[in-house]
């Protein structure tokens, strides 16, 4: 059965297969935090990327991760929902918690882990389906609604991004005949589907134009607080304007963490001085 929300254009699923973990509870130790790292530490093989990283998320915020290319950014975010896991000589210390567990638990359930803090990838990936079989992918897999109910998903969803109107009239064809633009907010409808918790945007507009980058953005602000936003991104402009806080990385550790407009404007650290003025390539 779908319930539509009255302050929020979202749809609730009853689970017809329910994973072992990650309900839509609030955080039984802290209601107000939705992620947290304790003392992280990521590498791969010989080489660490990141060091004793402890960062909290409060729920239904904009977070914002920014800094030089190489910093260890994406390889944070990525761990948020274990993408680093399969890659090869990936290893790591302290612990990630969502919802006051641990995302390393050995009863975890990854598939529903990914259900919950979903991720949006710097390019479009569209998968070679049509546009309707792309937005209910993963409501398909997730066997978190029923068949009958799959064409009002797709369509609500697409409503959602903007992209109904110019889709409506061929839900059939390939998404790769849409613009760069239409693809991402394709992925998005196709995320923001299976009713995530948390989304990780991998610098989600970087590809993009700036009427595209401006939907996006509106987006992903309208979202907020109904899902927890961190964004990996590049421009500064774009983290200034969405985000509610910013964490600073530099050669793998966490400068700064706060407020957008006090690390912006009054930032404690050189280095993050140095950075959001623009001194710092």
């Amino acid at each position: 059965m779908i319930e539509q929300k009255d302050d929020v254009n979202e749809f609730m699923f009853e689970d017809l297969d329910s994973g072992a973990f990650l309900t839509n509870s609030k955080n039984n130790g802290s209601p107000d935090l939705i992620i947290s790292t304790n003392n992280l530490t990521l590498g791969f093989g010989q080489k660490t990327v990141l060091s004793d990283i402890s960062l909290s998320v409060p729920r239904g915020t904009i977070t914002a991760l920014i800094g030089p290319s190489g910093s260890g950014k994406t390889t944070f975010l990525r761990s948020l929902n274990r993408m680093n896991d399969d890659v090869k000589g990936y290893r790591r210390t302290g612990d990630v918690l969502f919802n006051s567990e641990s995302i390393w638990r050995p009863d975890i359930d990854l598939l529903a882990l990914r259900r919950k803090v979903g991720m949006l990838f710097q390019r479009a990936n569209p998968f070679p389906m049509s546009i309707e079989q792309n937005v209910v992918a993963g409501v398909r897999a997730h066997r978190i609604a029923k068949k009958s109910q799959l064409r009002e998903i797709a369509r609500m969803r697409l409503e959602e991004v903007g992209l109904w109107h110019a889709v409506e009239g061929r839900l059939h064809d390939s998404p790769f005949r849409l613009s760069g633009g239409q693809q991402q907010l394709l992925c998005l409808a196709r995320v923001l589907a299976i009713g995530p918790d948390v989304l990780l945007l991998d610098e989600p507009t970087s590809a993009l134009d700036p009427v595209s980058i401006e939907a996006v953005e509106n987006l992903i602000v309208s979202l907020s607080p109904a899902i927890t936003f961190i964004v990996v991104t590049h421009n500064l402009a774009q983290a200034r304007r969405i985000s509610h806080n910013t964490a600073f990385f530099f050669e793998g550790q966490l400068k700064e963490y706060g407020p957008t407009k006090k690390l912006f404007e009054d930032a404690s650290q050189p280095e993050t001085q140095q950075y959001v003025s623009g001194r710092m390539g």
